[in-house]
């Protein structure tokens, strides 16, 4: 498995009771990013300050380009939250192809 470098974003936790997770939406720029666009489920655990914080290679491996990204919380019934979002975000999750076999001499 290749190791990828870790790129880690982290958001304030919404203060509603009900949220049990948080959707990470992401689309390649310049697409804007929606409820429709790829997601990934990134949880709902809060550091000590109430942040989330989320290892981006953890979730988007093998993703390699310039990406729109929003994150929106979910209740325990599925709605979801109006969706916060950062543009233009330079990922490169996609590791170089490996070296060749090696050779004993």
């Amino acid at each position: 498995m290749a190791k990828l470098v870790g790129l880690k974003i982290k958001f304030k936790a919404s203060p509603s009771p009900d949220v049990v997770t948080n959707k990470l939406y992401y689309v390649e720029s310049p697409a804007a990013v929606d409820y429709d666009s790829p997601s990934v489920d990134v949880g709902n655990e809060k550091d000590t300050e109430g942040f989330v914080n989320v290892d981006l290679a953890q979730h988007l491996s093998g993703l390699e380009g310039i990406y729109n990204i929003g994150v929106a919380a979910v209740d325990n019934v599925g709605n979801e939250a109006d969706m916060s979002k950062a543009n233009d975000l330079p990922l490169n999750f996609l590791a170089p192809e490996p070296v060749g076999a090696i050779i004993v001499l």
